[in-house]
């Protein structure tokens, strides 16, 4: 079964899709997951895929538009905050919290890419989150830090002056600055210098993913938030329960999974491998091999 729903947000709305198992029974409990997509994404890609395979194992799930972005609602459009990714989450366990066949102690979250990040960062502050899963997990505001090498502090500093001049111009009456979230063609993918950019074009901007909510925009004053974000800062302290990370074998991300295993609280933690996936490979081609182990995690931790 799936259902288009609006979730509240504190004045907005929240464009979601709800996902049930088959044979659903509306006076039984289910356990329930929140499915986070990527930066950039949308609840018809990646996100979706895997809420459909999670609900075929018998979990209530959700996916779902952050706000400002997709069908969702918010001003400014195509802003990427992560403190409000992270707040999106909590409003999703609140919709789930007024579901009667949902068991309010069995609820977890899973975040692909971007949304892995921020799925760990909401378990570190809200305790109704059971258990914690990532595919190809990274944390947004390291991941961009890291594009500008090996001491970008210089390039970020010179990024925000550009930032702060341009949202001058646009407090004065300009237009709002957007760029590209991935490489928006195949040149521009072809001269990237990095895999998981070459494979974000094919995925997002080809008919392989490509979705018209999710137009490949992303506004320039989010600059500021993501490059100081820091997802991780208390895992150690505060990721407490039990976690599953999968990364693709040949990811070229996967080095933000080892250090998150390496330092969460988790007691119960595992990292997974799947053999000749990629960062991207994950969102689609290789889902059955995650899912796989998703199902098996979820159903022993919820």
């Amino acid at each position: 079964m799936q259902q288009p729903i609006q979730i509240p947000r504190n004045g907005i709305e929240l464009a979601g899709v709800l996902y049930a198992p088959e044979n659903f029974d509306e006076t039984k409990q289910y356990p329930a997951i929140v499915v986070v997509h990527p930066g950039g994404g949308v609840k018809e890609q990646t996100a979706g895929l895997y809420a459909g395979k999670l609900a075929e194992a018998g979990f209530v799930t959700i996916a779902y538009d952050a706000s400002h972005q997709g069908e969702s609602g918010g001003e400014p459009r195509y802003l990427e905050s992560p403190s409000a990714r992270v707040a999106d989450i909590s409003y999703m366990i609140d919709y789930f919290n007024n579901l009667h066949y949902v068991d309010n102690n069995r609820i977890s979250a899973l975040g692909i890419c971007a949304g892995g990040g921020y799925v760990d960062n909401a378990a570190q502050i809200d305790k109704r989150i059971k258990a914690v899963a990532n595919v190809s997990g990274i944390d947004i505001g390291w991941l961009f830090r890291d594009a500008f090498g090996e001491d970008p502090f210089p390039t970020i500093l010179a990024t925000l002056e550009q930032v702060a001049q341009g949202r001058t111009a646009e407090a004065q009456g300009a237009e709002l600055i957007v760029a590209n979230y991935v490489p928006n063609t195949a040149e521009e993918a072809a001269a990237a210098p990095l895999a998981y950019a070459r494979e974000a074009y094919d995925y997002y901007r080809t008919p392989r993913a490509m979705c018209p909510t999710a137009p490949n925009k992303l506004l320039v004053r989010s600059f500021p938030e993501v490059l100081s974000y820091d997802a991780l800062r208390f895992v150690d302290k505060l990721l407490t329960q039990p976690l599953l990370l999968i990364v693709g074998e040949q990811s070229d991300t996967a080095y933000q999974a080892e250090s998150i295993f390496e330092r969460a609280a988790s007691s119960k933690k595992e990292l997974v491998r799947i053999a000749g996936a990629t960062h991207v490979s994950l969102y689609d081609k290789d889902a059955d091999n995650a899912a796989e182990k998703l199902v098996v995690f979820f159903k022993e931790n919820l």
